[in-house]
């Protein structure tokens, strides 16, 4: 079974849709419309009744993207689909204590360190509370009809948690970041809490926007290099083996990573680790000058003079790299 994308072009480099129990990922650089194309795959999902679990590592879908594309979309595709905002329970190994504790907990945290006048930010405090409240739930209200679910993960150590991966991040003296995983920290992502909350909400589709996010803000050096793929590797590990499991289509939005010398040279953010679990990329820009569209592999030549975004096969089990494009046209209904 296939999900159709709404994206004519994309659509037809896919062989009809998004292809059941694979990982999909689509990269480029800021601002072409990557959470624009997430956010009408939920939306296409909606109309043939699915529900989807969108992992925001931006925090961006509930206040910039769903006010203004939620609408049109359903319009759009027939769909009478619903924006859920989802919280992240934690508590402690003892379950005997109450959920309340967890209040109480990041209070005392923030009042021990104002007496040595420190101030935590909101990242730190919730990897503390992940040290100390280690066992995690995602909760959200019902819903009648298919819902896109709204997973806030900004954190590595919280979004490897989600995925049933509890590691620990380890500096060295010279500043080098190391991911250790914790004895007994890696369970069937089947049992994790994303996993059961998408088989809860029987869930079809899983968007990550964007996949990369967590590991650019905690990876900032080129001596981090080892520590990024490891945590990649775990997490993209678990996210095969969920998607496998549970016939879903994932999409995964990713940012782009350009040479420092060659600003031509440009790849999806993440290196070989995303090279190899990913096995449809897709690289999404804006249309370059017609005369350079008369020199591309286009699949609907048709469109040119008339689409403003172009997507190519990346990477594709039955294409070349680069070796097809397709036209799109963003308009206020999203992509076509």
């Amino acid at each position: 079974m296939a999900v159709p994308t709404g994206a004519k072009g994309l659509d037809e480099m896919l062989g009809g849709g998004l292809p059941e129990s694979s990982l999909v990922q689509v990269f480029g650089l800021k601002a072409v419309g990557k959470s624009i194309l997430s956010m009408q795959v939920a939306a296409r999902a909606a109309a043939e009744g699915g529900s989807s679990v969108i992992v925001d590592t931006e925090m961006g879908y509930l206040n910039n993207i769903i006010p203004h594309w939620l609408a049109p979309l359903n319009g759009r595709f027939g769909a009478n689909c619903g924006a859920v905002r989802t919280s992240i329970v934690r508590s402690f190994d003892d379950l005997r204590r109450k959920r309340s504790a967890e209040a109480f907990l990041k209070e005392a945290i923030v009042s021990a360190l104002k007496q040595v006048q420190l101030v935590p930010s909101d990242q730190q405090l919730t990897e503390a509370l992940n040290i100390f409240m280690p066992n995690v739930k995602i909760e959200a209200p019902p819903s009648d009809g298919p819902a896109i679910y709204v997973v806030e993960a900004p954190g590595l150590v919280e979004l490897l948690a989600l995925h049933g991966v509890k590691v620990d991040l380890v500096v060295s003296e010279g500043g080098r970041v190391e991911v250790r995983l914790q004895p007994h920290g890696l369970v069937d992502p089947t049992g994790s809490p994303l996993g059961r909350f998408a088989a809860e909400r029987r869930a079809s589709l899983m968007v990550y926007d964007s996949i990369s996010a967590p590991m650019k803000a905690t990876f900032a050096g080129t001596q981090d290099l080892p520590a990024r793929s490891s945590s990649l590797a775990l997490l993209l590990g678990q996210v095969q083996r969920m998607c496998a499991s549970k016939k879903m289509v994932v999409v995964a939005i990713n940012h782009i990573s350009v040479h420092p010398h060659n600003p031509a040279w440009t790849h999806p953010y993440g290196g070989l680790i995303v090279g190899y679990d990913f096995k449809y990329v897709f690289h999404l820009e804006k249309a370059p000058s017609e005369s350079k569209l008369k020199e591309l592999p286009l699949t609907n030549p048709e469109l040119v003079g008339k689409g403003n975004r172009l997507v190519w096969a990346y990477r594709h089990p039955r294409i070349d790299d680069y070796g097809a494009a397709a036209l799109l046209k963003l308009d206020d209904a999203g992509f076509h």
